[in-house]
């Protein structure tokens, strides 16, 4: 299916700041290539009259596209998490590497271990910053569209608040004696929340965490 023939159904969307142009507004890396939403391959299930697909242009990074490919999403917002979701699937290793470890942890460890698990947090950290990109004020056809700044998450451990999940894991971990894997294993089981995972853990050892 030639991209060029189906080109004039779609509107550009422009980055209405001059720091964001040639920013992919999935990620925020260098874009390198459009995506069209819908995806040309999907056009004929949008092109009804009833469609409330938005079919806009818009910048994109070649790995975003490459994930997204496949998707049939017909606006932008649902190919937004659809993305995130993609993002934090193939570098969950790394996110947990950056979350798991610190870097004098990994200074106590052989020199391959040193380098196997600095270039996990580099990119762990890399990602999450992806994942988290909220996107930019954009324009289509003459209106234009503000994106709201993200609220800051806090993460809460008992009366103790962090502004990541990876500093609420550290302390928790070293405040309750609990390993950092088991630790974030219970969070996730746990409703996200570090007060339920170390009660569960020390109902479970018979210690006490108060």
């Amino acid at each position: 299916m030639s991209v060029s023939n189906y080109q004039k159904f779609y509107e550009p969307l422009n980055a209405v700041h001059s720091a964001d142009f040639n920013r992919c507004i999935y990620c925020g890396c260098e874009a390198a290539r459009p995506d069209f939403i819908p995806p040309i391959k999907f056009i004929h299930d949008w092109r009804d009259v009833n469609s409330s697909a938005d079919f806009v242009c818009i910048p994109s990074c070649n790995e975003c596209f490459d994930l997204l490919k496949n998707e049939n999403n017909g606006t932008l917002e649902p190919r937004i998490a659809v993305l995130k979701k993609l993002l934090a699937a193939k570098y969950k290793k790394a996110i947990r590497v950056f979350n798991h470890w610190s870097m004098d942890e990994i200074e106590e460890m052989d020199i391959a271990f040193q380098i196997s698990l600095k270039g996990g947090m580099y990119l762990g950290k890399e990602a999450l910053s992806r994942i988290q990109f909220a996107g930019f004020d954009y324009e289509i056809n003459g209106s234009t569209t503000r994106v709201a700044k993200p609220q800051r998450e806090v993460f809460k451990v008992f009366d103790e608040e962090f502004e990541s999940f990876r500093e609420a894991l550290a302390f928790a971990s070293d405040t309750y004696q609990i390993k950092k894997s088991r630790l974030s294993q219970l969070y996730f089981e746990n409703d996200e929340s570090f007060d339920r995972a170390i009660g569960v853990f020390h109902g479970l050892v018979g210690g006490s965490y108060s």
